[in-house]
């Protein structure tokens, strides 16, 4: 596990939930300026996008394995991750889904070039 969440101090008894820890009732975290939802559901647990209520977006699923690792899919199957914390595996379905974008992605001029 990861332990702390970022910016947390040390002894100030905040940290990450485990993957195991998640129940049916819908917890939500904060990752990366986003919100997201995870709730266990058929022995997975379901992650999704909740930053717009309006219209959720499913981000993916974990699924225990050996030990107290879980295997991180996308909604399309695809391995994200192996991880057994709850705040990697949102992050690595973050970035399966949203790859990060050049800003300048046709070798254009952007900040910092000449």
């Amino acid at each position: 596990m990861l332990g702390l969440v970022p910016g947390a101090k040390t002894g100030s008894g905040v940290r990450s939930l485990g993957l195991d820890e998640i129940t049916s009732r819908p917890t939500v975290l904060k990752c990366m300026g986003r919100s997201y939802s995870a709730a266990r559901s058929g022995g997975a647990v379901v992650i999704q996008d909740v930053t717009d209520i309006t219209h959720p977006l499913p981000m993916g699923r974990a699924e225990p394995r050996s030990g107290s690792m879980w295997s991180v899919h996308t909604p399309r199957g695809r391995l994200a991750a192996r991880t057994d914390e709850t705040l990697q595996a949102i992050a690595a379905l973050r970035e399966a889904n949203w790859p990060p974008r050049d800003p300048c992605p046709q070798g254009g001029r952007g900040p910092g070039t000449v």
